[in-house]
Order: structure tokens, then C-alpha cells, then sequence
């Protein structure tokens, strides 16, 4: 590595650093990052530059001559989760400084500012509030009853304050994951016993399903479509070890709370999403939509963007299942095309890109419960394990790749269109893609499906 670079070059570099820490932290594909920092490269004025993405790590190459010495710094990232909060932020800090609204400085200390803020936000309790409303959301889409509905809540509410308190004192993921499920089921088992209900398997999958195998697969399939394969494999990896720490701390907790509780509650048992009374269900939705934008830092106009599409994805979904009796796997597919494109039409208007509001549409269709209820499957003989495991694999296949295929679609019907407006706007001149004024800045939050291994992309 070379540290002999002049001052401008390194306030460059620390403005790459600075902006991809805050994509790769709040929740952006390695591909999107990418496109976005080569983007901060051609607005410097910086030719031959590279942009390495992998695990945990982020590496920038500039070679300034072809005669001289690269000058290669690497940066490394922790893993992060969506937090609309900070991407937002983030990404418009990014599109002034393109546009050429602020300069270097002002946009590296903007982006300090909002990591400083992020870091030390003292606004948990909206956090609190949006796993509460998440849990409530999936509770009803579960079938609960108002009990239940009311100890999805409080479960989710204690598990998210425990999951806040785990991450600020370092704990290991797979750790905190596996004190999160012990956690809930010993919570669920006690406020079972206290009501006496027996629902307690809705209310521990309420509490813990935004924090199962699914929520990360579009990021995992946009990466591996895009040739960032070390990336897909390493958040592939992430979501494993997360969900078995979960599944793990689940199974010890029940085998601990049995002999105490009886046969009274059944703390495995399996249930399922389906119900007849469709207001329900797009209630229980909209609020699960809703908590997990809430929970993820959304607020106003994107907080009701999420509801609406998280909404429209369950009916959607309730008209092609049973209006229509398509196929459930046909059903998931083709609403994750339909909200994939409406999420790229949605994303300019409400400052979010369209994979974060995907994310959350979503999240309701998503497989978590089948990934429960088959790994607990196998440790307790219930159900086929198997096929849990499986039709959660072609779920998850299906919503991710619909989605993708809706982004895509929409984004290169877009392509076309600012393709013809240039053109007009521009006839003695030829459309490209990397043109600042025209790619860079105002699609900044389109999504990205070629592979920007370096600055060139194809030309129009």
C-alpha cells in the first residue's frame, strides 16, 4: 500500500471510506456500493480506479499515470442491517456531492456527522416500538388471539431492548441470536402461564421472525447476479450462523422450560399463515410492514410508502392465491415482480432505494416461520422436517427472484426513457450510462444488475 499521496487524494479516499461504510452498514448490495463509489471517483476527476468489495472489507486502487505506482488503501467494515435512517441520509449526502451541491469536505463531514449521530442515536425506544408493532403484525397474520397479539408485543418489545443491549456490549452475533430465542421462549412460556393461553408458538415466532433466514436474500441475490459472488457467500454464511444461534437458543430453551411447564403448553406445535378473513391479513401485514420500517429508522413519507406496499403486497398475494387459486409458489412470484417494479418507481419519490423498500414489502411473505418449524422439527420429531426446510428454500427462491426480476424490468424501462429524453435534449451526442449529470446523481438509487468491476461501463 501506498501512503505517498497528495492531500486531495486523500480526502478523496476518505470520502470513498466514509461512504461505504455508510451504504455496506445500513443495508446496500456490494454491487450498488460499488456503482455509487466509482461514481464519487468521476466527479473527483480519478481515472483507473478499482473497487474491491468482500467480506467485511473495502479496498479502493488509483493508479493517477500509467507510469507511476497505484496507490491501494483498504478499509474494513463490520456486517450491518437495514437502517433507513442512516441510508437515506447517506445517499442524498452522496447525490449533492455529485450534483456538485457540496463539496468534498462538506459532504465528508456530513457523512462523519451522520455516523457520529447513527452511532449514538438516543431515539431507541422508536426502534422498541416498531419490533412491538412487528410482533403484533405477525401474531395476526398467525391467527392469534388478542392474548396472544398482546404477548407478541411484550416479547418482542423485551427481545428488542435485549438484542440493543447485546450489540452494545460486543457480544458475538451468533451468541446474541441464541439469548434472543432463549429469551423469547421462556418469556412466551411464562406469560402463557399467567393468561392461560396456549398460543405460545405464535407468540415466539411473532417476536422472532423479522430475525430469521429471509429479510438479507435480496442483497445475497443481487450480489450474486452481479458476479460479486465472495459477497453473496459471506452474507449467505451470516444468515446461517444467525439463524442456527436462534434456532439453537430456541431448542435449549424449550428442553430447559418442559419440565417445568408440563404438558399444559405446547410450546412447539405448528401453525401456518393462512386465514379467511382477508382484513386480517392485510392488517397484519401493513402492521408488520410498518413496525419493521419503523424499527429500521423510517419515518413520514417512507414509513407510509412501506405500509402502503406492504399492504398492496398481501392483497396481491390474497387475490392470485384464492380469487384466482394460483399455485402459492406462482402467487409469491409474481407479487414479488409486481412490488419489485413498483418499488423502483416508488424509490425516487420517497428519497429510498428500491432493494430497502422491497425488503420490507416483503418481510410478510417471507419464510421464516417454515425455516422455525423445520429445524425445530428435527430436534423434536414433529412434522416433516424436510419438506419445511424445502418449501421455505423455494419461498425464499421465488420472493427474491420475482423482486429482482420486477427491478429489473421497471429499471431498464426507465433506462429507455432517459435514453430517449437525452437524445432529444442532446441529438449530437451519444447516450451513456456513466454521464454524471445523467446516471450518477438522479438514478444513483436504481438498482444495478451489470458488473461494475471498473469505471467503463457498456455504451448505449
Amino acid at each position: 500500500m501506498n501512503n505517498n499521496m497528495s492531500p486531495e487524494n486523500s480526502k478523496i479516499f476518505d470520502l470513498l471510506f466514509n461512504a461505504g461504510e455508510a451504504l455496506l452498514r445500513s443495508g446496500a448490495s456490494a454491487a450498488s456500493t460499488t456503482k455509487t463509489l466509482l461514481a464519487i471517483c468521476a466527479k473527483a476527476g480519478m481515472e483507473n480506479v478499482s473497487v474491491s468489495i468482500t467480506v467485511g472489507q473495502l479496498t479502493v486502487s488509483y493508479q493517477p499515470t500509467s507510469d507511476s505506482f497505484p496507490i491501494s488503501r483498504m478499509h474494513n467494515i463490520a456486517p450491518g442491517v437495514l437502517d433507513i435512517w442512516w441510508r437515506t441520509r447517506a445517499e442524498d449526502t452522496i447525490e449533492q456531492y455529485l450534483m456538485g451541491d457540496l463539496e468534498i469536505e462538506e459532504a465528508n463531514l456530513a457523512l462523519q456527522q451522520y455516523y457520529e449521530r447513527n452511532k449514538y442515536r438516543t431515539l431507541w425506544w422508536w426502534t422498541t416500538a416498531g419490533y412491538g408493532i412487528l410482533g403484533a403484525g405477525f401474531s395476526i397474520l398467525l391467527n392469534g388471539d388478542f392474548t396472544t397479539t398482546l404477548g407478541a408485543v411484550l416479547v418482542s418489545v423485551f427481545v428488542s431492548m435485549l438484542f440493543r443491549w447485546l450489540s452494545r456490549v460486543g457480544a458475538p452475533g451468533i451468541f446474541s441470536y441464541a439469548a434472543g430465542g432463549f429469551c423469547a421462549v421462556f418469556l412466551a412460556a411464562g406469560f402463557m402461564l399467567l393468561t392461560n393461553t396456549d398460543q405460545a408458538t405464535i407468540c415466539i415466532v411473532s417476536a422472532l421472525a423479522s430475525r430469521l433466514a429471509g429479510v438479507t436474500a435480496y442483497a445475497v441475490i443481487q450480489d450474486s447476479i452481479t458476479g460479486w459472488y465472495l459477497s453473496a457467500a459471506g452474507r449467505l454464511m451470516d444468515i446461517a450462523v444467525c439463524t442456527a444461534g436462534l434456532i439453537s437458543g430456541v431448542a435449549a430453551a424449550i428442553a430447559a422450560a418442559q419440565p417445568f411447564i408440563g404438558d399444559d403448553i405446547q410450546l412447539v406445535t405448528l401453525v401456518s399463515a393462512e386465514s379467511t378473513n382477508w382484513f386480517y391479513s392485510i392488517l397484519g401485514a401493513a402492521l408488520v410492514a410498518g413496525g419493521f420500517g419503523l424499527a429500521s429508522g423510517g419515518w413520514k413519507i417512507r414509513l407510509l410508502a412501506l405500509v402502503i406496499l406492504g399492504s398492496l403486497a398481501e392483497v396481491f398475494y390474497l387475490i392470485l392465491s384464492e380469487s384466482f387459486e394460483v399455485n402459492t409458489y406462482s402467487a409469491i412470484f409474481t407479487v414479488g415482480t409486481i412490488i419489485g417494479g413498483l418499488c423502483v418507481l416508488c424509490s425516487r419519490m420517497v428519497s429510498l432505494t428500491s432493494n430497502a423498500l422491497m425488503l420490507v414489502a416483503l418481510l410478510p411473505l417471507f419464510p421464516g416461520l417454515m425455516i422455525y418449524q423445520g429445524a425445530l422439527s428435527y430436534f423434536f420429531g414433529l412434522g416433516d422436517t424436510s419438506t419445511s426446510l424445502m418449501e421455505a428454500l423455494v419461498t425464499t427462491y421465488c420472493l427474491s427472484m420475482g423482486g429482482t426480476l420486477g427491478q429489473y424490468l421497471l429499471s431498464q424501462l426507465l433506462w429507455q426513457i432517459r435514453k430517449r429524453q437525452f437524445l432529444r435534449t442532446h441529438p449530437d451526442k451519444r447516450f451513456d450510462r456513466d454521464l454524471q449529470h445523467e446516471y450518477q446523481a438522479k438514478d444513483i438509487m436504481l438498482p444495478v444488475f451489470s458488473k461494475p468491476f471498473n469505471g467503463a461501463e457498456p455504451r448505449e
